[in-house]
């Protein structure tokens, strides 16, 4: 069964979605194809899902490629590029769909790429997908992201963090600065060794978060993720000055440690 109209009168098996992200449909009509996919994934049982997920996820990443790989982006292309990460963002609501967008190389290089501070809402979306994984990933996640990251800023001559902190500096858009600043707070805040940790929350500070976060208009929500980054980064600090302490000890008194 085709997508009879905008309404749809009748909701798709997993299989028939499958069929019909294959078939090469028009702009207008993926655009409706996604927005009822979108729904399903978010209704439908995790049986329906895994179903989906087979072939669809593939898909689903092919058509994100596919757009974002166009040079000219019509308002349409923009519109269906935001729905295919809602879609991811429905498919990865449980932990088969979690597992398999992280089983998926190109899933988190896409997921980069769209970080695009001209389009906030999908901008929006894909950090917070990217917050999530630092938060619930594997160990190796924070590499992977961090990877992906770099590639996507090649592509556009841009530091790696550089869209990042030009989501957080659009001031129209307070859910884009929210989710920008819990970003960074993920990264930051994601690896156990402390000079990683200094290194990352530098990088973004180097990138034009120093110059920013004093012009931020606070907001309650806002206030919060601020409040986190300064206190990990006090945190950080007074870890540092214990370990150049202990550094400066073993260096006035090296006989003492070894006769002890």
């Amino acid at each position: 069964g085709g997508l009879r109209n905008s309404k749809h009168e009748f909701t798709l098996s997993s299989q028939e979605y499958v069929h019909e992200l294959r078939s090469g449909i028009t702009e207008e009509k993926l655009f409706h194809c996604l927005e009822s996919l979108r729904v399903s994934l978010t209704s439908n049982p995790v049986s329906w899902v895994n179903n989906f997920g087979h072939e669809g996820l593939g898909l689903l990443l092919d058509a994100l490629e596919k757009l974002l790989d166009k040079k000219q982006q019509e308002n349409i292309d923009k519109k269906n590029q935001h729905k295919l990460i809602q879609c991811l963002k429905a498919f990865m609501n449980n932990k088969y769909g979690l597992q398999r967008i992280l089983g998926d190389e190109r899933s988190l290089l896409l997921l980069a790429r769209a970080i695009d501070p001209k389009q906030t809402s999908m901008m929006t979306e894909t950090v917070k997908i990217l917050s999530a994984f630092c938060i619930i990933g594997e160990e190796n996640i924070l590499d992977k992201i961090l990877a992906a990251m770099t590639i996507a800023a090649e592509r556009n001559n841009k530091e790696r963090f550089a869209s990042i902190v030009e989501g957080l500096e659009n001031h129209e858009a307070q859910q884009l600065q929210v989710a920008c600043m819990q970003l960074i707070n993920a990264l930051v805040t994601s690896p156990d060794d402390l000079d990683f940790r200094i290194h990352l929350r530098n990088e973004f500070l180097r990138c034009g978060l120093k110059k920013i976060l004093p012009e931020l208009k606070e907001t309650e929500e806002l206030d919060i993720q601020l409040k986190v980054f300064n206190e990990n980064k006090e945190e950080d600090s007074i870890e540092l000055s214990h370990r150049l302490d202990d550094i400066r000890a073993e260096m006035e008194y090296p006989f003492v440690l070894i006769y002890r």
